[in-house]
């Protein structure tokens, strides 16, 4: 079964064969035409005119997407790892690799993501380095039941997005599709505290990123009402992560910029008291009172 790669990245070089794995690139031919013996004697043709203009044109395209690419700073590689002898691998080539509509997915989601966890210049120094993502339908079903599962392998500043193929075999595919790539580029551009941030609380900040980007589901402070015996010390280490994302509003409503404050932090580890830091005031103020909002929200249907 072949994987299919699709790389945009500057420059552009054919990769060298491997084994079991072909490769489709974007390849410009800049090889001009050979003049005409004449050409010296005889006036420009309205061909040669047309020629030249289309040349120039095509020069200032190149250009353009050049500058576009290096603006980006990272590579995109979409790889299709079901083959297209499967349902997925089929479906995947369609409708997100052939239009390259994966590459503009991943780039869109990249920009908003990169805007609202890195608001400013100011603090260029905490952010995150990405220079390359892969994209990557896996060839089976993750074992763990994720849509995506986000790894950097090993590769510094490099990350891969492996989506499970069962993502493509639902009637509303599009859409789980986008809201699995959304999550995944939000873990890329996620600091995590060196492997120590709470995980729930991780999940929480992807949930509430997405949420906003796509309007997904449900509005997150509509995600459930707190559970019997729910403790408001524990506003924001629940395990649904529509929940955290719910109190990750609140707090942002309060102080506006906290989570990208609270992303910055985690460059550098996690402790219990980053949360009030980022906050600005103890963080069991506004747990009592978003677990306060919530009693009288659900009270009130």
């Amino acid at each position: 079964m072949e994987n299919h790669h699709h790389h945009h990245r500057e420059p552009l070089i054919q990769p060298p064969n491997t084994a079991g794995a072909s490769y489709s690139e974007t390849v410009i031919d800049m090889e001009t035409t050979p003049q005409d013996q004449d050409s010296d004697h005889d006036p420009p043709s309205s061909f040669s005119i047309t020629f030249r203009l289309y040349f120039l044109a095509l020069l200032a395209l190149v250009s353009l997407w050049a500058n576009l690419e290096a603006s980006r700073g990272f590579s995109i590689t979409i790889i299709n790892a079901s083959g297209d002898q499967t349902f997925a691998g089929k479906r995947f080539h369609l409708f997100y690799e052939s239009n390259d509509e994966a590459t503009r997915m991943v780039i869109k989601a990249s920009k908003a993501i990169e805007t609202f966890l890195y608001p400013d210049n100011d603090h260029t120094d905490s952010k995150k380095q990405v220079s390359s993502i892969i994209f990557k339908l896996a060839g089976s079903n993750s074992s763990d039941g994720e849509f995506i599962v986000v790894d950097s392998e090993g590769v510094v500043d490099e990350f891969v997005l492996k989506v499970s193929p069962s993502i493509l075999e639902g009637s509303d595919f599009r859409h789980d599709m986008l809201l699995a790539v959304q999550q995944g580029v939000a873990r890329v551009w996620l600091w995590d505290g060196k492997g120590e941030s709470p995980k729930d609380l991780i999940n929480g900040i992807v949930e509430y990123i997405t949420s906003n980007l796509g309007g997904f589901g449900r509005l997150p402070e509509e995600a459930s009402p707190p559970e019997e015996g729910f403790s408001s010390a524990a506003c924001w280490k629940r395990q649904d992560p529509r929940a955290v994302a719910g109190f990750l509003k609140h707090c942002e409503r309060r102080r506006p910029g906290f989570i990208a404050r609270l992303n910055r932090g985690m460059k550098y580890g996690w402790h219990d008291d980053m949360f009030g830091v980022a906050l600005g005031m103890p963080v069991l103020d506004l747990c009592t009172s978003f677990h306060e909002s919530l009693m009288y929200n659900f009270s009130s249907l």
